[in-house]
């Protein structure tokens, strides 16, 4: 798993950026094969307060399969500029392995 955080300016609109990315962005990002790996997985979680109400801070969890030094292709010009019109500052943390995870729904 390539593991970003994604941070925009004030003036941004945090609501309409994870709309954007949810319906356009994920769209948008090649899932087949490539030289180092392939994506398998998007998940995009949005920071928040005490009291809910979110924040301009995101992060971008991509589940990969492939060597680590791989990256998320966008296959659409028009989608990746309008990406950068939100001026994100993008920081990838790194790659991760899952090693052990609980969910309430999948418990037995």
């Amino acid at each position: 798993m390539i593991i970003y955080q994604i941070k925009l300016p004030a003036t941004q609109d945090a609501a309409a950026f994870a709309k954007f990315m949810r319906d356009e962005y994920f769209a948008a990002v090649h899932k087949g094969a490539t030289r180092v790996g392939k994506v398998t997985s998007l998940t995009l979680l949005a920071g928040g307060t005490d009291t809910g109400a979110s924040t301009s801070e995101f992060l971008w969890l991509v589940g990969w399969g492939g060597l680590s030094s791989g990256d998320v292709r966008i296959d659409d010009d028009a989608v990746q500029k309008k990406f950068k019109s939100f001026k994100p500052r993008v920081k990838r943390m790194g790659a991760y392995r899952e090693i052990a995870s609980w969910d309430e729904n999948k418990a037995e």
